[in-house]
């Protein structure tokens, strides 16, 4: 996957889980306590780094947060 088609599939599922591109662009840009206070955008630039962005997002809407 390329990190277009990453940030494509990740910002999809951004906005699916947080309900708005708006919502969604914010958050990717925005240092998190869950990614020891990274941008979700920061790790994108590998398969590693988008797999635990994924695998937040999936928490978040599951509302699993430990």
């Amino acid at each position: 996957m390329t990190e277009d088609s990453t940030l494509a599939a990740v910002t999809k599922k951004a906005i699916d889980v947080l309900g708005s591109r708006e919502t969604a662009e914010h958050w990717l840009a925005t240092p998190t306590r869950a990614l020891d206070s990274r941008r979700p955008l920061d790790l994108l630039h590998d398969a590693k780094g988008a797999e635990v962005v994924i695998t937040l997002l999936i928490r978040m809407d599951y509302c699993v947060y430990t």
